[in-house]
């Protein structure tokens, strides 16, 4: 089972349909992301959890950033558009304006040359972006950040594109849309499956010991 955390927008229903269209027949509960009762009931079940696009900054939905800080190096997570910003935000980093803001449109992309758990080493792709926002760096106080969370994926202008945890347990997140029509399909697919494939190896572990938490 999945939590899909829901910040009201209109792209999450796509990212809760691209999400089921796996080929892992996955139980994704949608959990609003202003209701504490539900919210509670998502950090006690220590299931993996999705946080969907919205519209605002990340600063406007302090119950996610609580739940990010939380749940992260405990559970999987896995951050999309305000998601991604999230849990960007939740561990220092900052948010600014992009240098390019892009709505319905596409930008070249280009993973780490290192690679990654979702992303293969160098590659390059187009994706779809909406948004005006983006991650911007560690803020200098809270530089537990820089040991936590490395940047995976970035657009031809310079915006972070991807985030993911360095170690333990995956957090990650995608600024871009890997659900639109407008993203490479065969990105798409990766992308949901490799996360999907990590999930269900998590959860098949018969004694999963607890890293330490990043903060």
């Amino acid at each position: 089972m999945i939590y899909f955390v829901d910040h009201f927008d209109s792209f999450s229903f796509n990212v809760k349909a691209w999400l089921e269209s796996g080929s892992v027949d996955l139980e994704v509960v949608r959990v609003a992301a202003d209701d504490r009762t539900a919210l509670a009931r998502v950090q006690k079940s220590l299931c993996p959890v999705v946080l969907s696009p919205g519209p605002k900054s990340p600063l406007d939905y302090p119950l996610s950033l609580s739940l990010c800080r939380d749940l992260a190096g405990r559970v999987p997570l896995l951050g999309v558009c305000l998601g991604h910003q999230l849990l960007g935000a939740a561990f220092g980093w900052s948010v600014a304006k992009s240098a390019e803001p892009f709505h319905g449109s596409r930008k070249l992309i280009r993973a780490a040359s290192d690679g990654s758990r979702l992303f293969d080493a160098g590659a390059s792709f187009q994706a779809a972006s909406y948004n005006s926002l983006v991650l911007a760096g560690v803020s200098s106080s809270r530089p537990i950040a820089a040991s936590f969370l490395r940047v995976t994926a970035v657009c031809e202008h310079g915006d972070v594109q991807a985030i993911e945890s360095i170690s333990g347990v995956l957090a990650a997140g995608v600024q871009f849309h890997p659900e639109s029509f407008l993203s490479e399909q065969q990105l798409s697919e990766q992308l949901r499956d490799r996360w999907i494939r990590y999930i269900v190896d998590w959860q098949r572990e018969p004694l999963r010991v607890q890293p330490r938490r990043p903060c």
